[in-house]
């Protein structure tokens, strides 16, 4: 089967009401802005995929493999990711407002710029992720790996930290009076 029908075949399938993709193979597929929103993903294997622009909303990823893939600008906001395998995955821009990434395998991420809101990174493994500017407000970092991540200009409010501190540097404070 070619790349070409194998796309065309997992748009039909979606297309027709068909949401249960878990467990495919997919290594290395072309799935550039792709509308994936609201799939089952669980336990499937998108290594090296290209997913920029890709709209994979509410997606159930249990133990999904997306080691290296291209997720920039996509979106993965609602999108539970647990025990998912983002190791090298290039995440620039990506929004993953409200994801649920407890237990995940991040180290070597690149999450700059992106928009982490609300996310769940409860003991995910962060070790050397970029996070250059990334919107980390109202993150939940407990226990996450940090070693030698980078955090410059990270955005921080109501942040649980990897210890359950608090941190609160870009709160956005009320407008001054006039």
């Amino acid at each position: 089967m070619t790349p070409a029908t194998l796309i065309d075949l997992i748009n039909r399938y979606y297309q027709a009401g068909a949401r249960d993709l878990h467990g495919l193979d997919l290594q290395g597929v072309n799935l550039a802005a792709a509308h994936l929103a609201a799939a089952d993903l669980r336990r499937s294997n998108l290594t090296r995929a290209n997913l920029n622009q890709a709209d994979l909303t509410h997606i159930d990823g249990y133990q999904m493999t997306l080691a290296q893939a291209d997720l920039r600008g996509a979106s993965l906001a609602n999108a539970v990711l647990r025990e998912a395998d983002l190791r090298k995955a290039h995440c620039h821009r990506a929004t993953l407002v409200n994801a649920d990434l407890r237990d995940s395998c991040l180290d070597h991420a690149d999450f700059s710029h992106a928009n982490l809101e609300g996310a769940n990174l409860t003991k995910a493994d962060l070790a050397h992720a970029n996070l250059y500017w990334a919107n980390l407000r109202y993150t939940n970092l407990t226990g996450a790996n940090l070693a030698k991540a980078n955090l410059t200009g990270a955005k921080f409010c109501q942040t649980v930290m990897p210890d359950g501190t608090i941190r609160d540097s870009e709160c956005i404070v009320g407008q001054p009076s006039a």
